[in-house]
């Protein structure tokens, strides 16, 4: 009988951190695709937090120089990530999510390693990992609107305005979206129609990614083209739910995307995916058409089509004096509970009927990705100084 003892311990180390491991079927076998014994055991003292070789060293007993060698390689896979500091490379390791739902995905290799992985993670995901993963109060992206679909511009916070982030940040990259490329490589999947090369990473993860071979770096410019094309096409931007050092921007469908998928096609009682927007939808019933496009685009179903109760609608007036175009009429009707603020139905409306105004009430978005953590593991019941110190 095969020994798991390695796979287990990897288990147990992942489940204190921010994103654990479910229990599932397909999880064993999940992770010896992965990983070896070997790199298993090694993976389950590799601290979270980024530590150099010289300092992992001696808690793991092997020698800096073969150390070195194997986090690259780790490094490679999208397992562990490697940071080049000015004087000094760290490493720490990555979650799960990272490795099976990110990493393995971003350079769009269609090996065969990448074709059978892919049915398992997405059984995996379904079975196990999209409760615990969406089950979270805190998110791991929200909702950032489409910039020209707000109404007024003056409540619009820098972290709230795409083109503002961009400009906060100096090195762009692109790789293949993993969800969309995931969903392709699983014959028990739909393709997706939409385009794959459109997963936006910045700075320092946008290096990462760049230095293992799983993006290219891209301009300014290319990003807002790449961001304008995937409005245009009812994509929802998703951006690191934080209000300081963004460095990731999703484009995401509802039929791929780990959290829209999830809040969408799921059954209860999965819950919303991106952390919505600061703004909802407004409509100004004397413009709109109820055309039925915003309803169309609409990622969340927020906006559905109804015949108008004549009676409420055209109140005063017998049904015998209602002419054809009455009878035939149709109410826009929309459901904020499950908006995500994203602008996506605006984006297109051909009567500028519909617009994002801000909630009454603002969402409390993590400053920093630390408090975004913190704030994870806290729904999680887990001890933020306990799971700091286990890391450092």
């Amino acid at each position: 009988m095969e020994d798991d003892t390695a796979y287990n311990k990897l288990i147990e180390h992942q489940r204190l951190w921010v994103f654990g491991l479910p229990d599932s079927a397909v999880l064993m076998p999940l992770l010896k695709q992965y990983f070896t014994p070997e790199e298993a055991a090694l993976c389950a003292e590799i601290p979270h937090l980024p530590k150099t070789p010289e300092e992992l060293s001696p808690r793991l007993q092997i020698p800096i120089a073969i150390l070195t060698e194997k986090l690259d390689e780790l490094a490679r896979r999208g397992i562990v990530q490697r940071s080049v500091g000015r004087n000094a490379t760290r490493y720490a390791l990555m979650d799960g999510l990272f490795w099976f739902y990110r990493a393995s995905g971003w350079a769009g290799a269609a090996e065969p390693w990448n074709r059978e992985i892919s049915p398992l993670l997405n059984v995996y995901y379904r079975d196990s990992m999209a409760n615990a993963f969406m089950g979270l109060h805190t998110k791991g992206l929200r909702a950032i609107p489409v910039r020209e679909t707000i109404a007024d511009t003056r409540t619009v916070m820098p972290y709230e305005d795409i083109v503002q982030v961009i400009d906060q940040v100096s090195y762009y990259t692109v790789s293949t979206c993993p969800c969309r490329h995931r969903k392709n490589l699983d014959p028990d999947s739909p393709t997706c129609k939409h385009e794959t090369l459109n997963c936006l990473h910045f700075d320092r993860l946008g290096e990462y990614i760049v230095q293992q071979g799983m993006g290219k770096e891209i301009t300014r410019e290319e990003t807002l083209e790449i961001l304008a094309a995937a409005a245009d096409a009812g994509l929802v931007h998703g951006i690191s739910n934080t209000k300081t050092k963004m460095d990731t921007i999703c484009n995401c469908c509802t039929c791929c995307c780990l959290f829209l998928e999830a809040s969408v096609h799921m059954p209860a009682p999965v819950p919303r995916g991106h952390q919505p927007s600061n703004y909802v939808l407004a409509i100004d019933t004397e413009v709109c058409r109820a055309c039925g496009l915003c309803a169309r685009r609409c990622p969340m179903g927020a906006l559905t089509l109804a015949h108008a109760d004549s009676s409420a609608a055209l109140a005063g007036k017998g049904a015998e004096h209602l002419s054809e175009l009455e009878r035939t009429a149709q109410d826009l009707v929309y459901d904020p509970a499950r908006c995500l603020g994203c602008g996506v139905c605006v984006h297109k409306c051909p009567s500028q009927a519909i617009r994002l105004v801000h909630r009454d009430e603002a969402y409390d978005f993590p400053v920093t990705m630390a408090e975004q953590g913190q704030r994870m593991m806290i729904e999680q019941r887990l001890d933020p100084m306990a799971v700091f110190q286990r890391n450092s």
